[in-house]
């Protein structure tokens, strides 16, 4: 026999063995409302007799001990209704006859606990209410319903929400032991109707309690039989949004891979009804990935965000957001979300979401856009040409509108050393291309430059910045020559229909860029 087969079949066999050795506790007659106690591991048994019929509940804290119509424990009997009591425990109801006995059973409970019967009216107890009722101020934006908890599952005949001259009768949900009114709605138009004021008392009335095995067994909270009556003292009017940009619900349902900064569109803004606390400290969390993929998990980032008056403002620009760069190795997600969270008033209240599942929280799932744009720079005088202080330049940005810059830079060799002559921007003058909607012309005087003799003058913009996150500094580039002895520019026939390209060689079969044709620059897709 296989050694490893043989020593599994004798622990098995070891483990049957001991079970069925073990003690079993037989509780014998059980009586209602007596505590039994029983272990792992070990079978436990009783009986009990109903002396009337109706429902008992059978309470246990660890594994079930199921009634059986047999003395072998054959044919279980179905419970009508289960939940939990107000301890925690399994509570399991059952509907008896008179006379009737059950054989409770169970051959190898897991977890070792108590057990008890219950017979008759047992006591319903409140034992939760959220929110509480009192005298500290309730807030709907943290409240959008009431949810009371019982000790045992009821019923209720109605509602009813009053505050000074208003009043309605609500529909509740009830599941087993809870009830839970949702108010939200009605409470948020008697604000905006001036119904409720900041200090006035609203009260919740929920008549009819009754225990949903049996409508006779009624609680008295002290205001009658089956009534409960909370009064809650009301906050004021909580802020709510009354306008927003740069989200999905106003429009904008792509979140581009990265905004410029200074760029309009790269700001979201919520604006509220009320003025909202400076130092309350909203966060704004991006997030980003497949939550299933444990292994290379989520993008996660912190945007700034700004309060200012009645606004919340979240910065995203400046940052890139390609989502090779956010989860290297992860198939592109469409969708990339932000959570605005902790936002409040002034007087200290959490603004209204909307949402009872997110009351402290805004949330937006946004389509992501990757973007990226071409850059291309056109110069006068032409690449390779001399250039010299003062001369006029041209240059044509394609997509111009789409970077950011602050100054044109020389770099030229004096005296052996590299020494650099900037033009800020603020001395540009920037225009429009006529033909050309995606291009900017920037003119200029090319500042004083005394550079050594044979050398090199390299152009290029000084911070460049582009709308798609990405390094476009070789694509605005230019070099020239120092000295005069070079052409100092390429002479074009008018009317020769023959392209040129950027260095003023021509070109029979021009491809896709940036051409001279008859003195105009010419744009091949």
């Amino acid at each position: 026999m296989n050694l490893k087969y043989f020593l599994a079949c004798s622990v098995v066999c070891v483990a049957v063995t001991t079970i069925k050795a073990a003690e079993s506790t037989d509780w014998g007659e059980l009586q209602p409302d007596v505590v039994y106690n029983y272990d792992s591991m070990t079978p436990v048994m009783g009986t009990f007799t109903s002396d009337a019929s109706g429902s008992i509940r059978c309470y246990s804290s660890g594994s079930e001990i199921s009634p059986y119509m047999e003395a072998g424990h054959e044919n279980p009997i179905n419970s009508v209704n289960d939940y939990y009591g107000a301890n925690g425990e399994k509570v399991r109801v059952y509907q008896v006859e008179q006379g009737q006995t059950l054989y409770f059973y169970n051959g190898l409970p897991l977890d070792g606990g108590t057990f008890r019967i219950v017979t008759g009216n047992e006591s319903i107890e409140l034992v939760d209410a959220f929110p509480a009722a009192g005298d500290q101020p309730m807030s709907l934006s943290a409240n959008y319903n009431a949810t009371l908890s019982f000790s045992v599952p009821v019923k209720c005949t109605k509602c009813i929400l009053a505050v000074n001259d208003a009043n309605v009768e609500l529909t509740p949900t009830i599941s087993n032991s809870y009830i839970t009114v949702n108010w939200f709605n009605t409470i948020r138009q008697w604000y905006r109707e001036g119904k409720i004021n900041e200090g006035d008392v609203m009260t919740l009335t929920i008549t009819g309690i009754r225990d949903a095995a049996d409508s006779s067994n009624r609680p008295n909270f002290g205001d009658g039989a089956g009534k409960l009556v909370l009064n809650y003292k009301m906050a004021g009017k909580p802020a709510e949004l009354v306008w927003e940009s740069g989200t999905p619900t106003s429009g904008v349902s792509d979140f581009l891979t990265y905004y410029l900064p200074g760029a309009s569109e790269g700001i979201v803004s919520l604006t509220f009804s009320e003025n909202l606390d400076p130092n309350c400290h909203p966060t704004a969390e991006i997030t980003y990935g497949d939550r299933d993929n444990i292994e290379l998990g989520m993008y996660i980032e912190y945007p700034p965000v700004s309060v200012e008056g009645k606004t919340v403002s979240v910065n995203l620009q400046g940052v890139s957001r390609f989502p090779e760069e956010m989860v290297p190795g992860l198939p592109v997600q469409q969708f990339i979300e932000l959570r605005i969270t902790g936002i409040k008033s002034a007087d200290g209240q959490y603004v209204l979401t909307g949402y009872a599942a997110s009351p402290y929280s805004f949330g937006y799932a946004y389509n992501l856009k990757s973007v990226v744009y071409s850059i291309g720079a056109d110069w006068v005088p032409v690449a390779g040409s001399s250039l010299k202080s003062g001369d006029e330049m041209e240059i044509w940005v394609l997509n111009g509108n789409k970077i950011l810059f602050d100054s044109v830079d020389f770099s030229f060799v004096k005296d052996g050393a590299t020494a650099v002559a900037s033009v800020p921007y603020s001395e540009l003058r920037v225009e429009k291309d006529a033909y050309y909607d995606d291009a900017l012309l920037f003119y200029l005087a090319a500042p004083a430059i005394d550079a050594d003799p044979d050398s090199e003058i390299t152009v290029s913009f000084g911070g460049l910045k582009c709308s798609d996150g990405l390094d476009h500094s070789s694509d605005i580039f230019v070099r020239y020559k120092a000295d005069t002895s070079a052409v100092e520019a390429i002479q074009v026939a008018d009317g020769d229909n023959i392209f040129y390209d950027l260095t003023g060689r021509p070109v029979k079969s021009p491809s896709k860029g940036i051409y001279i044709c008859n003195g105009k620059k010419i744009v091949v897709h």
